[in-house]
């Protein structure tokens, strides 16, 4: 006869493995410099997610366990990690999304357009800021602000960056502590990631598609 985990059990197994993943993809971006600061990025929201939802989980099921896991920036997580759920968020509406964009382009010309005392000086003035790395574009102030869940006053390099770095180390505390004593020792995806892949490259095939967004191109341009 076999029997079937409890849905504690299995709510236990499942932050596990999260915390395992976390704790290798840490443990090899500190080995990686700055080869993580794009999968950082990408995976930050995700992080806030298994950080928030397990601390959650454990709330209910084991107590003691999570009040020692409690941790700092708990507002700043629960926000970031409502980014993955955009699509599939039961608690809100189409609308209630578009309302969110707006927000965000909104407080951007706010912080950015309207802080000029002279006025003839605004049309020479951005409100969207323009994020590279290694000459290729990884993100824009709209799109952090909607990953990161902070506000545009945030994103000046000397805030941005004592925010990040606090908020981070209280999410390596937490991995760190949730996935001692398991097995989580192993290869990353980034143990793979080698500096050619870093190599900015224009692989779009403009003899097929470039027509279909530019009509205006002669006839013959268009010609495979």
């Amino acid at each position: 006869m076999t029997t079937r985990p409890s849905g504690n059990d299995l709510a236990l197994q499942l932050i596990a493995q999260d915390s395992m993943f976390l704790r290798r993809f840490l443990q090899a971006a500190v080995g990686s410099g700055d080869q993580a600061i794009v999968p950082i990025f990408c995976l930050y929201n995700y992080m806030c997610l298994v950080i928030h939802e397990s601390h959650r989980a454990l709330g209910r099921i084991a107590p003691n366990i999570a009040d020692a896991l409690a941790y700092e920036h708990a507002p700043a997580i629960e926000r970031a990690r409502h980014s993955v759920k955009l699509y599939d968020d039961k608690g809100k509406q189409p609308a209630e999304v578009s309302a969110e964009f707006r927000r965000i382009v909104e407080q951007h010309r706010s912080e950015l357009l309207n802080n000029t005392r002279l006025p003839l000086g605004r049309p020479w003035k951005k409100d969207l800021a323009l994020w590279y790395f290694r000459g290729r574009l990884i993100s824009t102030s709209h799109t952090v602000s909607f990953f990161l869940a902070l506000p545009p006053q945030s994103l000046k390099p000397e805030v941005l960056g004592p925010d990040l770095y606090d908020i981070a180390v209280e999410q390596g505390r937490y991995v760190n502590a949730v996935a001692d004593g398991f097995p989580w020792e192993g290869t990353c995806f980034l143990d793979t990631v080698t500096e050619a892949d870093w190599t900015v490259l224009d692989v779009r095939a403009k003899k097929h598609y470039q027509a279909g967004f530019d009509p205006s191109l002669p006839r013959r341009s268009r010609r495979p």
